[in-house]
């Protein structure tokens, strides 16, 4: 399938809860995914007349959601662990991405003479994810932690680059890797919108981003997508699901 084909029929959506499947589920679901956000978090409504599943479900549990077209791949748009559960009937499951992980683990070490790249993956190194740094050449002289959480370090270590280099550096978890680096404006469009045809709304908003909304599309933020012939840079992406699905996206121009 081309980047420009928008195939409307048969859209899907898929949770894997704790390691079990739960089928083609038609429940209501929202998922938050930010560039400059803190963590990706989902909201998840299951029927659960009886409580069976309320009573199997725990906090730290794995959470993993994919959506797209029967017949065809599925797309991750959220990968994380529940971090509340509300039973009743419907269930509402909160779930927050591996950025739990760095919240949870603490550091207490100093760094000396090291670049800003390097820092970023000894603190990443024992998370368990795997590691996409980007190589930065900037030498940070001495840099102590005492008792900070690693999510805390590497917000700390992009501020310094930010400060001494002028360049913006982020970070996001995506299918169990942590990347770390710049905006990559020269990603080919993974896919193509046109007015009319797969663009239900559209709004150019004042802090220099457009709002669009469309159906089930496999974009994600960080990812280069085409409106009307124009590359731009998505930085935030919304799902909605309930008998049906609704793509969000905030863009800025390239």
């Amino acid at each position: 399938m081309t980047a420009g084909q928008s195939p409307y029929l048969n859209p899907v959506v898929e949770v894997e809860l704790a390691g079990r499947q739960m089928g083609r589920l038609t429940a209501r679901l929202g998922v938050t995914s930010d560039l400059c956000g803190k963590a990706d978090t989902c909201v998840l409504l299951v029927a659960d007349g009886k409580g069976e599943l309320g009573r199997t479900v725990g906090r730290g549990d794995p959470l993993v959601v994919r959506w797209g077209y029967a017949g065809e791949d599925l797309t991750e748009i959220f990968r994380g662990v529940v971090r509340e559960v509300g039973l009743s009937d419907p269930l509402v499951i909160r779930g927050i991405d591996y950025n739990a992980i760095l919240n949870h683990k603490r550091v207490r070490m100093t760094f000396e003479g090291e670049t800003a790249s390097g820092v970023i993956r000894a603190l990443t190194a024992e998370t368990g994810l795997g590691l996409a740094v980007e190589d930065c050449d900037l030498e940070i002289d001495r840099l102590p932690f005492f008792d900070r959480t690693v999510r805390e370090c590497v917000d700390g270590v992009t501020d310094l680059v930010r400060r001494m280099t002028g360049e913006a550096c982020f970070d996001y978890i995506r299918e169990g890797v942590f990347h770390w680096g710049w905006k990559d404006n020269t990603q080919s469009p993974v896919r193509s919108f046109r007015t009319g045809i797969d663009i239900i709304r559209m709004e150019r908003l004042g802090d220099g981003l457009t709002f669009l909304e469309t159906l089930v599309v496999p974009v994600r933020h960080s990812e280069v997508i085409e409106v009307d012939g124009e590359k731009s840079f998505v930085v935030k992406a919304e799902y909605q699901w309930d008998e049906g699905g609704r793509t969000r996206l905030w863009f800025e121009p390239i």
